[in-house]
């Protein structure tokens, strides 16, 4: 009944618009749950306070969904090959919210499957896309879809690292995928360590967030450190450099089925002087239901501002000189420095 039911389920996740599905006995992950441990101890988690609650849930899919017996990961490709943008959109955006919010797009066909796993097991079924408390690459490992590579990304020897993740928590019997978890395969590449512009990656599979210009420019709320600016370059949401030079990526991803997840050809690049004075309702209207919304209109402008001073254009001090009074305190901080660093260069 388990290798039945499994097929089925794999055939339909297929039919959902995923691109691989595997299976992992739901079981304590003490290795991962450790690490995570580690982690939080060293503060790498900066200001994301929702990491240290209740951690010890993390290890444990029992913990979020009581007798859960099966967890189910399903992976998403997001990697397309994109024009370069026009010379006025230089504000760089991460490939993954080059697009609507992965996290409506999975949620809602995962839900789907979770339905429909429900209905046949009679089993309880949950869903989530980086919704709970679970360690969703660790349980992709386990599963044997692929391993944690130095960036601490998740790597697979099919398409690279250019994956969305998204889990089932089942109460459901299923054949598990791998008798342990999959092997890594990094070597003795350092590829994403040595182009790191923050020096991030701390350790082989340890990001310390609080150097990372994906935290600085997404998660975190305020200002950003002096020692961080030079290094955000061009990057106003996200950043790809280690998942950009890293060889089972150049050799191995595939461009993602357009029906996966829509592309937005306004989102490859974004024009920072644009951004910057951008009122909050426009912000709004043009970018609900994508990932900038993360980052907030405040975030965002305070980005932008941050790759103005980096660009070094004298054409942009007006606009700069324009906002040095906004009423936010950390965008008044990053104008002033940025026409700083923009006069500075000029003398």
């Amino acid at each position: 009944m388990a290798d039945t039911l499994t097929d089925a389920l794999k055939r339909r996740a297929v039919d959902e618009g995923f691109d691989d599905i595997a299976i992992a006995d739901a079981a304590p992950l003490p290795r991962d749950g450790a690490a995570l441990a580690a982690w939080l101890g060293h503060g790498f988690h900066g200001t994301m306070a929702w990491m240290d609650r209740h951690p010890e849930r993390r290890k444990d899919p029992s913990a979020v969904v009581p007798d859960c017996r099966s967890v189910v990961t399903v992976t998403m490709n997001y990697w397309r090959e994109t024009p370069k943008p026009p010379p006025d959109r230089f504000g760089r955006v991460a490939r993954y919210a080059q697009s609507r919010d992965y996290h409506k797009v999975m949620g809602k066909r995962l839900k789907h499957l979770a339905q429909w796993l429900e209905d046949e097991s009679g089993q309880a079924t949950r869903a989530f896309v980086d919704t709970a408390p679970i360690l969703e690459r660790g349980w992709a490992q386990q599963s044997g879809i692929g391993w944690i590579g130095k960036n601490a990304n998740l790597l697979t020897q099919g398409r690279g690292s250019w994956l969305l993740l998204g889990e089932l928590l089942t109460c459901a019997s299923l054949q598990a995928d791998a008798d342990g978890p999959h092997a890594d395969h990094c070597g003795t590449c350092t590829a994403c360590l040595d182009a790191c512009p923050t020096d991030a990656i701390v350790a082989d599979g340890v990001v310390d967030a609080t150097r990372c210009i994906s935290y600085w420019t997404i998660e975190h709320r305020g200002s950003i450190p002096e020692s961080i600016r030079s290094g955000l370059d061009g990057w106003v949401f996200g950043c790809d450099v280690c998942q950009d030079v890293c060889p089972w990526n150049e050799r191995f991803a595939e461009e993602a089925d357009p029906a996966s997840i829509e592309s937005r050809d306004d989102l490859r690049g974004l024009d920072p002087a644009d951004l910057l004075d951008l009122d909050e309702v426009t912000f709004r209207v043009r970018y609900s239901g994508t990932p900038l919304m993360r980052a907030r209109w405040d975030g965002m402008r305070r980005n932008a501002a941050i790759v103005l001073g980096n660009q070094g254009d004298r054409r942009h001090l007006e606009l700069l000189r324009k906002h040095r009074e906004d009423p936010q305190p950390h965008i008044r901080e990053s104008v002033t420095w940025a026409i700083a660093q923009i006069e500075g260069r000029s003398r």
